[in-house]
């Protein structure tokens, strides 16, 4: 399934993208990184990948979610599919899900950091079926 498509990982974890990109590369997908929303951003508009690992807190604590916002209410981008990860449980106490929080995050699905490898393949495939889904019924 991961063949041929193109996952865009936007974190400022250096670490992070780098054990990401290992498992989805060995999955079968091609893997690209943004390392802040602006080249993420960019990296969208270039490249057009098939679904997006965003993380939250980058260069502003709210950085993920702005993002998420800008690329779902676009015309062009707002089908990409975005899993949204992030430590900010941990950071601080806060915890999100899709059932309390998914109307106003603008993404597709949410975990927690750390994802265990296999989960984040999984999800990522889930999702690009997901999408492929959806844009064969319209």
């Amino acid at each position: 399934m991961g063949e041929n498509k193109k996952i865009l990982i936007i974190d400022d974890n250096i670490h992070f993208v780098k054990m990401n990109t290992t498992a989805l590369e060995a999955a079968g997908f091609e893997v690209e990184a943004a390392f802040n929303s602006e080249e993420g951003f960019t990296k969208v508009e270039y490249g057009q990948p098939d679904a997006i690992v965003l993380d939250l807190m980058m260069e502003r604590h709210d950085s993920g979610f702005t993002l998420a916002k800008k690329l779902k209410t676009h015309p062009v981008y707002r089908t990409i599919p975005i899993l949204m990860l992030t430590a900010v449980g941990e950071a601080t106490g806060f915890k999100f899900s899709m059932e309390t929080d998914g109307y106003w995050m603008k993404t597709d699905d949410f975990a927690d950091k750390p994802l265990e490898p296999d989960v984040l393949v999984a999800k990522m495939k889930t999702l690009i079926e997901q999408s492929e889904a959806a844009a064969k019924e319209s």
